[in-house]
């Protein structure tokens, strides 16, 4: 039976290499697009916390792709874990975050783990979806430092600069290398600069493959 899986974007700039990605590895199954690009702005708004409207929002986007026959909803947004979570609790199917399978990854392999992030926005909740992922693998004494890259957010979201995104990312995981065993760039958006640091001698984690391997178990019954 062919099933299907719903994604929750809050950017423009995660639902093409997702559904590529999906249907690669995933080519029987169906999938729905959900993007919100009020979310992000209203969370700046807070202070750099999800809002009461946010999570009835999730909470609506979680209903209707369940009434269209969704198995599962998975959230883009790593600012909004924990705001997945409270919605989660009012669905009948799983409310799931990209981004889980690879904290989990990055804190079971290595001591000292440099989480980078674009948006200061995401940093409060990827900081402690991090240690979360540390305290649930017994792995509390793993050192993480959540690392903003400066500049990335504006050449991608204001200047367009996908390229100037990259390098800027590039450059500054180089810089975390030289202190940490692991890198992880936190956010979908980042994937692409992995493919520039495939000669660190530690390991560059990214949230797309490993979050889109999980749906495995929703799909593959």
């Amino acid at each position: 039976m062919e099933k299907t899986v719903a994604f929750f974007h809050t950017t423009m700039n995660t639902p093409l290499p997702l559904k590529q990605a999906f249907h690669s590895r995933f080519p029987g199954a169906s999938l729905i697009t959900v993007m919100d690009d009020s979310v992000l702005p209203e969370v700046i708004a807070n202070g750099g916390s999800f809002t009461p409207g946010i999570v009835r929002r999730l909470v609506s986007f979680g209903s209707n792709v369940q009434m269209q026959g969704a198995s599962v909803a998975v959230c883009m947004c790593t600012t909004l874990t924990e705001a997945v979570a409270q919605a989660g609790l009012a669905l009948d199917i799983p409310f799931i975050t990209i981004d889980g399978p690879m904290l989990a990854q990055a804190v079971t392999e290595g001591e000292r783990v440099a989480l980078l992030i674009t948006a200061n926005t995401t940093f409060r909740a990827s900081s402690r979806s991090a240690r979360q992922a540390a305290i649930r693998t017994g792995r509390e004494q793993v050192e993480i430092d959540t690392i903003l890259v400066e500049g990335a957010f504006e050449a991608l979201n204001q200047a367009h600069d996908k390229a100037l995104h990259d390098r800027l990312i590039a450059g500054a995981a180089r810089k975390a290398a030289l202190t940490h065993d692991v890198i992880a760039l936190a956010q979908v958006s980042m994937v692409d600069a992995a493919g520039l640091l495939e000669d660190l001698p530690v390991p560059v984690l990214t949230s797309l493959k490993s979050g889109i391997e999980q749906l495995s178990q929703y799909i593959e019954e």
